[in-house]
């Protein structure tokens, strides 16, 4: 099985994880310093085996989407094994109101300040990402000026508004997506990355810059309905193919 480990951990799903320079992976979950070289390293560990989807047959899921069509067949085949990794609500929320009109890099930038600012430390030099409760007393000042910009007043709001979280789990798909974007900020895009990088909504489908060129280029007419069953999989290699294309 061909473990895109990086592609899973630092392709936009998550900006938790740092890259250790010798095949290793690290990020603060769980009250903890978390270090992996491949999936092996989570399977005895109940938080990561969930984190990373284990129970879930990743290459029926894969060998099912090759077989839809010959553009999913490349972006299979070229990119490997991926998985959709099931986030902490609350570090979902923030995490995706920070991409907008973002890329990567920023992004874990802006996550890794806030962590500095508000989280509190595990290990020197590594930090927690902060809680609701931790960033309650933070002021749209301070997190404009560690970077934020107009998503400040976004952060703000979902701070206040952060036990609707609690919500979702029990809410359909569409009720769901409605709940999440009375938060300020977050809209459609934001909203479905939530539902599939922290809650399993797997018919979740994101609409970026990127996903909108790949459907306008090589799906006319379809939406994401062409891809039931695996909708948020299907995106998660789309993605991964046309911006390696791009490169």
């Amino acid at each position: 099985m061909d473990e895109n480990l990086r592609e899973t951990l630092l392709g936009g799903q998550s900006f938790s994880w740092r890259d250790n320079g010798d095949g290793s992976y690290s990020a603060v979950l769980d009250e903890r310093v978390c270090t992996i070289r491949s999936l092996s390293d989570a399977a005895s560990d109940p938080f990561l085996y969930d984190y990373f989807d284990l129970g879930y047959d990743y290459e029926a899921a894969r060998e099912a989407i090759a077989a839809k069509d010959a553009i999913l067949r490349s972006a299979v085949e070229s990119t490997g094994m991926i998985r959709l990794l099931k986030q902490d609500h609350w570090t979902a929320t923030i995490s995706f109101i920070l991409s907008q009109n973002n890329n990567i890099k920023r992004i874990t930038g802006l996550y890794n300040r806030l962590s500095e600012r508000y989280g509190h430390e595990v290990e020197p030099g590594w930090y927690t990402f902060p809680t609701p409760e931790e960033m309650r007393n933070a002021s749209e000042e301070e997190l404009r000026a560690i970077g934020t910009g107009f998503r400040a007043p976004f952060i703000m709001d979902a701070v206040a508004k952060a036990s609707l979280l609690d919500e979702i789990e029990a809410l359909s798909f569409d009720e769901a997506m409605s709940k999440l974007q009375t938060i300020k900020g977050v809209g459609p895009k934001v909203a479905s990355c939530i539902l599939i990088f922290s809650y399993q909504r797997r018919e979740g489908f994101p609409l970026d810059v990127w996903m909108k060129k790949v459907m306008k280029e090589y799906y006319p007419g379809k939406d994401p309905s062409y891809f039931h069953p695996y909708e948020a999989l299907s995106q998660q290699y789309l993605f991964s193919w046309i911006r390696n294309k791009a490169d």
